[in-house]
């Protein structure tokens, strides 16, 4: 199943990931915030930090180049662990709360600078080239769900010994 990105419902869904991730760590113990399914892997309470620098620095930026620039300026790369020492030490209460702010404060300004005649507007990625701002706002809404699935698969694999003989109905656990 796929689908043409479309403005009014993937804001839908963009002004929901806060209170989402709200309901999911907000008040949590820190074995649920730092706990990490690898040394290299990032805690739920990273990818806070890492939602709220991208939501800070990406999604919006991103969108003002292509409006104002086209293809002649080339997005500036984004460093996707900055939020980790950004934010570190940050209650996730404080965090969550940045990041609704934030996220609010860019839905509205997307509401106010994009129309459905902008999508096909093109930048330059430094890595992938040529995109559309169809293709940058639809990752935004991907992205979120991306790093939703990645909190949910971490805190899940906390209990993979734990679930004992049940781990062979529960795929999150086989998830890499």
């Amino acid at each position: 199943m796929t689908a043409d990105y479309d403005l009014d419902s993937a804001g839908d869904v963009l002004r929901r990931t806060p209170d989402t991730l709200r309901a999911l760590l907000a008040d949590l113990p820190d074995e649920w915030l730092h706990g990490r399914e690898a040394p290299d892997a990032w805690s739920p309470y990273q990818v806070c930090g890492h939602l709220l620098h991208i939501e800070q620095s990406d999604w919006m930026d991103r969108t003002r180049v292509i409006l104002r620039h086209g293809t002649t300026q080339v997005f500036d790369p984004v460093d996707r662990e900055a939020g980790f020492a950004t934010f570190d030490g940050w209650p996730v209460g404080r965090l969550l709360d940045e990041f609704a702010a934030t996220r609010r404060a860019n839905l509205d300004e997307l509401r106010e600078l994009v129309t459905p005649d902008d999508l096909d507007l093109r930048g330059l990625h430094p890595d992938f080239g040529a995109v559309t701002l169809a293709e940058l706002l639809a990752t935004w809404v991907v992205h979120d769900f991306n790093h939703l699935h990645q909190i949910v698969k971490t805190m899940a694999k906390r209990y993979t010994v734990a679930v004992g003989p049940w781990r062979a109905f529960l795929p999150v656990l086989d998830v890499g």
